[in-house]
C-alpha cells in the first residue's frame, strides 16, 4: 500500500482501540485505588496543595481529576483520601458519571503510547512498521485495561517510552530543541511515577554504552561518538526541572528536618516512602504461594502468562533482527527497544513489590516496536519459495490472532491471561492481575436477577457498596462464618494480604462466578 494508506490504517487502529477502551467504562465498578487517586488529584486542582500522599507524583492523579473537576466536583475536606474519593464519587448515577469522567483522563497517555509506537515503528520498518507497532500496542489487553482505569500505571508507561524515543532522536542528531524534548520527557516521567526513573536510569546508561560501542555511520564517517554538548544538556535539564516544579505548583519548602530549602518539597518527601516500599516488599501471590518479600522471577512469570503470545513470539524475532541490524549496518538505535525491555525486566526483578503486570507496563511499547520489526523482517526475509510461503503464513496467523485477542477478551482486559496460564489463572496470579475489585456492578446485577434479599461481601476493593447498587449488602467480618449468600474475591480466597479467613469457603463449590474476579456462594443455615 501507499504511505498514505498505511497512515490511514495506523490512525484507524488507534481510533478503534480508544473506542474499545471507552466501551469498558460502564461494565466495571471502581478498582481498589481509583478513589484515592481521584481525591489526591482533586486536592491539587481545587485546593492548590498536594498533601494526601507523596509516594505517588501528581501527573496521573491530576489527569484523573480533571474530568470530575470540570463536571463540578470539588474537594470535600475528608482527612483520609479513600474517604474523600468515595465522597466525591457519590452514589448511583452520580457515581457512574464521576467514575467515567475520571477514567477519561487516562486516554491521553494511551494516545501517547500509540503515537510513540507509530513513530518508532515507522523508523525501524517504514509505514508498515508504524501500523504494526500501533496494532501490537492497541491490541494488548494489559494496555487496554489500564487505559480504562483512573490509576497511576498508564502514565509512566507512556512517559518512559516518550523519554527514550526523545533521547534516541537527540543523540542521533543533537540539537537544542531535541534536548528540550528529552528534558520534557524526563520531567513528565518523574511526575508520572518514581518507578519510571528507576526504569529510565538503566536504559540511558545502557543506551549510551551502546552508542559508544556500536556507532552509526553516516557517509562512511562515525558521527555518534561526540560528547553531549553542554549547552544541550543544560537546556534538557532546565526543561525537566521546569516540568517537575510546575506539576508541584512551583512550591518551595524545606526537607531534612526543615533545614534545607528546596523547590517541590513534596517530590523529595515522596522518595523515601517509595524506596522503603520497594525494598521492604508487599503481600503477593504466585503459583499458589503467598510471600511478603516476593520472588525474583515474579515478573517473568507475569509477563509470560499475561502477555499476548503473538506479541512475545514476534518480539523475539524482532530482537534477533535488531541485533543483526546493529551488527551489519552499525546502527546503535536498532538496539534501543531491546535495551528498554532488558532494563524494565531487570529493575522489576530486583523489586520486592510484586503487585502485578501493571507495574511493568513500560515494557510493552518496546515489545510492540520489536514485534513490528520482527513481523517485517520475517515477511521479507529471503529463502526458498516454500520456506517463504510457510513463514508468511505463520506471520499472517500471528497477526490474525493478535487482532482476535482483544475481541475475544472484551471487556475483561484486566483479567486477561494467555493460554499458558491454563484454565484456572487464579492459581497463578491474583491481585490486580485478575481481581482489583472491578466486578461489583456484575454482582449487583446477579443479586437482582436471583432476587437475593441480602448478601455478605468480602471483596478486594474500597467501594461503598450502596454506591454501586448493593443497598442490602454488608462486608463480611474477618473470620466470620456466615450463612446465606456470600460473595468473595479471588484475591482473598487465595489467602493473600494475610487473609486466611476464607479457607473454609474456598473449599466449597460456588453457586456462580461474578466475572473473573469473584465467586458467589450459598451457605444453608444449620439443620438445612
Amino acid at each position: 500500500m501507499s504511505r498514505g494508506r498505511w497512515r490511514t490504517v495506523t490512525a484507524l487502529v488507534a481510533f478503534l482501540a480508544t473506542i474499545v477502551v471507552i466501551s469498558t467504562y460502564p461494565v466495571f465498578s471502581q478498582t481498589y485505588d481509583e478513589p484515592a487517586h481521584l481525591a489526591a488529584g482533586m486536592e491539587w486542582l481545587s485546593r492548590g496543595v498536594y498533601l494526601y500522599e507523596a509516594q505517588h507524583p501528581p501527573l496521573p492523579r491530576v489527569a484523573a481529576a480533571i474530568g470530575p473537576y470540570l463536571g463540578g466536583a470539588r474537594s470535600l475536606g475528608n482527612s483520609d483520601m479513600f474517604d474523600e474519593g468515595r465522597a466525591i464519587l457519590g452514589e448511583g448515577a452520580h457515581y457512574r458519571r464521576m467514575l467515567l469522567l475520571a477514567r477519561l483522563g487516562m486516554l491521553p497517555f494511551f494516545g501517547l503510547i500509540l503515537a510513540i509506537c507509530a513513530l518508532w515503528g515507522g523508523r525501524v520498518a517504514g509505514p508498515p512498521g508504524a501500523a504494526l507497532a500501533t496494532l501490537f500496542a492497541a491490541a494488548n489487553p494489559n494496555l487496554l485495561a489500564h487505559a480504562g482505569i483512573a490509576g497511576t500505571d498508564m502514565a509512566p508507561a507512556a512517559c518512559v517510552a516518550a523519554a527514550m524515543y526523545a533521547w534516541m532522536r537527540w543523540r542521533e542528531q543533537p540539537s537544542p530543541h531535541r534536548a528540550a524534548l528529552f528534558g520534557v520527557g524526563m520531567g513528565l516521567a518523574t511526575v508520572a511515577k518514581f518507578s519510571a526513573l528507576a526504569f529510565l536510569g538503566p536504559m540511558l546508561v545502557l543506551g549510551e554504552a551502546l552508542r559508544l560501542l556500536v556507532p552509526r555511520r553516516t557517509s562512511g564517517t562515525t558521527t555518534d561518538r561526540a560528547a553531549v554538548p553542554w549547552r544541550h544538556a543544560l537546556i534538557g535539564f532546565a526543561a525537566a526541572i521546569f516540568v517537575v516544579w510546575g506539576f508541584y505548583r512551583f512550591d518551595v519548602g524545606t526537607i531534612w528536618h526543615h533545614r534545607i530549602p528546596v523547590p517541590a518539597p513534596e517530590l523529595f518527601h515522596g522518595f523515601r516512602p517509595f524506596l522503603k516500599h520497594a525494598t521492604e516488599g508487599h503481600p503477593a501471590f504466585l503459583l499458589g504461594e503467598v510471600s511478603y518479600t516476593g520472588w525474583w522471577y515474579y515478573y517473568l512469570v507475569a509477563l509470560a502468562v499475561k502477555s499476548p503470545l503473538p506479541l512475545l513470539a514476534l518480539a523475539v524475532v524482532g530482537a534477533v533482527a535488531s541485533v543483526r541490524a546493529a551488527r551489519d549496518a552499525e546502527r546503535w538505535p536498532a538496539l534501543v527497544p531491546l535495551v528498554g525491555v532488558v532494563a524494565v525486566l531487570a529493575v522489576s526483578m530486583k523489586s520486592h513489590v510484586d503487585l502485578g503486570i501493571r507495574l511493568m507496563l513500560s515494557v510493552y511499547p518496546f515489545l510492540a516496536v520489536l514485534a513490528a520489526r520482527g513481523t517485517v523482517f520475517a515477511w521479507h526475509r529471503a529463502g526458498t519459495r516454500a520456506s517463504v510461503m510457510v513463514r508468511r503464513l505463520a506471520v499472517a496467523l500471528l497477526l490474525i490472532t493478535t487482532i482476535t485477542i482483544p475481541v475475544s477478551a472484551w471487556p475483561d482486559y484486566l483479567a486477561y491471561f494467555n493460554p499458558v496460564a491454563g484454565a484456572r489463572p487464579e492459581r497463578v496470579l491474583v491481585d490486580s492481575n485478575l481481581d482489583w475489585g472491578q466486578d461489583l456492578y456484575r454482582l449487583a446485577d446477579t443479586v437482582r436477577a436471583r432476587h437475593i434479599d441480602s448478601v455478605r461481601v468480602h471483596y478486594f476493593g474500597s467501594a461503598n457498596l450502596r454506591a454501586v447498587g448493593l443497598p442490602n449488602a454488608r462486608h463480611l467480618a474477618r473470620n466470620e462464618r456466615a450463612t446465606g449468600w456470600i460473595a468473595a474475591s479471588e484475591t482473598f480466597l487465595a489467602g493473600i494480604w494475610a487473609d486466611t479467613a476464607l479457607a473454609w469457603l474456598a473449599r466449597r463449590p460456588p453457586v456462580a462466578r461474578i466475572g473473573p474476579s469473584m465467586r458467589l456462594y450459598y451457605i444453608p443455615p444449620p439443620g438445612r
